[in-house]
């Protein structure tokens, strides 16, 4: 009986701290990522995969290091930089940048060709036979965009950041038809509501915006003032967790997946052609500033759902027509291909893929499989980074591609990559918050601290024993 009387009672502790901790923290699962990378000095170096970012740094002269970041599921939006967490954590190791997380070149780069077009038509898209977006200044208000940031440094090449941002592209579903409606039933979510209902035109581009009134201000009043009916935590967890977190995950694996890959793909190729124009010479015509140059070295870091939606992304099928944008253009496609070409790591910040990939199975149809498979996204960029490498030096073998996976195995959003054909796999084992009477680690630390952890940190620039 005593036994049992403490299992009850260290049960009953763990559910409590639990709860509390998900009252206490808001489970936004934004992260801020990035990462960067950076050249070397003799033509060996230069183009070979590097087995860490801190690598990547260290041979930094003669090549410039760009690292895409992409965020996971329930960015706080127009409220949240994700990336800044790590430039500042980037810089913290570098000890020479100029400024704390560097600084932002140029204004809000947004999707713009093809079905992002500002002028085009009106996506089709319907949730319960009402239109997502019914007016043509709803649909730029949720064109994704890009940021870009420059890190300067006093002793070594700068490094690139460029913050690729999906997420306006769901808030119109999310706000209207989760939160609005959860309001409701459970209780109205302050913090959400007010993301929800606020309007900030973006004054360095006409007619775009840093955020927008989905829900329109009366009705954001009218919520707010409804009974909260759910008991507290409860209502806490469903707010942050299912309607702001999971809400994202389900529509990525729906008709929206395809408009967020396409997303994905002018924002990588408007932000080489950023980098390009901005180092060209004056007066000197930039030939294709979509096509990276050869002095430049892509580093991929995404946190949650980014690792799942950037692979779909950099789909490379001879097959695929793509969106009508950058990416159908054979010169566009040819400048894609060659940003997979030149990229050598990619982090994982939490991941989803084992389990997204459950809605994802396919069927051998003859020779081909059917489906869209993640997989082989991964093993054709493999193959691509090794005939670059063995093009370049002439050598072979080429040293593998590298996807590091970082797992905090108190996160309750993230899985172990599986192993890989032309890819090779690390996953590492991190603690990103305090275990609290070895029964409970705040859950949203454990999913969102990746960049602001030491340990995170040191396995990213600085691989150790924590290898899984």
């Amino acid at each position: 009986m005593m036994g049992t009387s403490r299992k009850s009672l260290l049960a009953r502790a763990a559910c409590a701290c639990a709860i509390l901790a998900a009252v206490a923290g808001e489970m936004d699962f934004a992260g801020a990522q990035g990462a960067a990378a950076a050249p070397a000095s003799t033509a060996s170096q230069q183009f070979r995969s590097h087995n860490s970012l801190g690598e990547e740094l260290k041979q930094s002269e003669g090549r410039e290091v760009h690292i895409f970041f992409i965020h996971g599921i329930g960015s706080d939006g127009p409220n949240s930089h994700d990336s800044q967490a790590l430039r500042k954590s980037i810089c913290a190791y570098l000890k020479d940048c100029t400024s704390p997380a560097g600084e932002q070149v140029g204004s809000y780069d947004y999707a713009d060709k093809g079905r992002f077009a500002p002028d085009g038509p009106l996506p089709g898209l319907e949730y319960m036979d009402r239109p997502v977006w019914s007016t043509a200044e709803e649909w730029r208000a949720a064109a994704p965009f890009a940021v870009h940031y420059r890190l300067a440094r006093t002793h070594g090449s700068p490094v690139f950041v460029d913050e690729l941002n999906w997420w306006p592209l769901v808030l119109a579903l999310k706000c209207r038809e989760i939160i609005g409606a959860d309001a409701r039933l459970a209780g109205p979510a302050l913090q959400r509501i007010k993301t929800c209902s606020t309007r900030t035109p973006d004054a360095g581009v006409p007619g775009r915006f840093l955020s927008y009134d989905w829900i329109p201000p009366d009705e954001a009043e009218r919520l707010l003032a409804l009974p909260r009916r759910g008991a507290l935590a409860n209502r806490a967890i469903k707010n942050n967790l299912a309607d702001w977190g999971f809400a994202d995950a389900i529509v990525a694996l729906g008709p929206l997946h395809d408009w967020l890959a396409a997303g994905l793909r002018q924002l990588i190729l408007k932000s080489v052609k950023a980098a390009n124009l901005a180092g060209a010479v004056p007066g000197v015509p930039v030939e294709n500033p979509l096509s990276p140059g050869p002095r430049q070295e892509f580093v991929i870091v995404t946190h949650s759902l980014g690792s799942y939606l950037v692979f779909s992304a950099l789909n490379i099928d001879p097959n695929d027509t793509g969106d009508g944008s950058y990416a159908s253009t054979p010169e566009a496609r040819e400048a894609f291909t060659q940003v997979l070409r030149q990229t050598s790591l990619v982090y994982f910040f939490a991941n989803q893929v084992p389990l997204l990939e459950l809605a994802n199975l396919t069927q051998k149809s003859g020779d081909k499989p059917t489906g869209d498979e993640f997989a082989a996204h991964l093993e054709a960029w493999g193959k691509l980074r090794c005939d670059y490498e063995k093009q370049m030096e002439g050598t072979d073998p080429c040293r593998l591609p590298k996807i590091v996976a970082l797992n905090d195995p108190s996160d309750l959003l993230t899985w172990r990559v599986p192993n890989l054909t032309t890819v090779e796999v690390e996953n590492y084992r991190v603690q990103n918050a305090l275990h609290w009477f070895w029964l409970i680690e705040d859950p949203t630390k454990a999913h969102d601290n990746y960049p602001n952890d030491k340990q995170a940190i040191q396995e990213m620039l600085q691989p150790g024993k924590s290898q899984d």
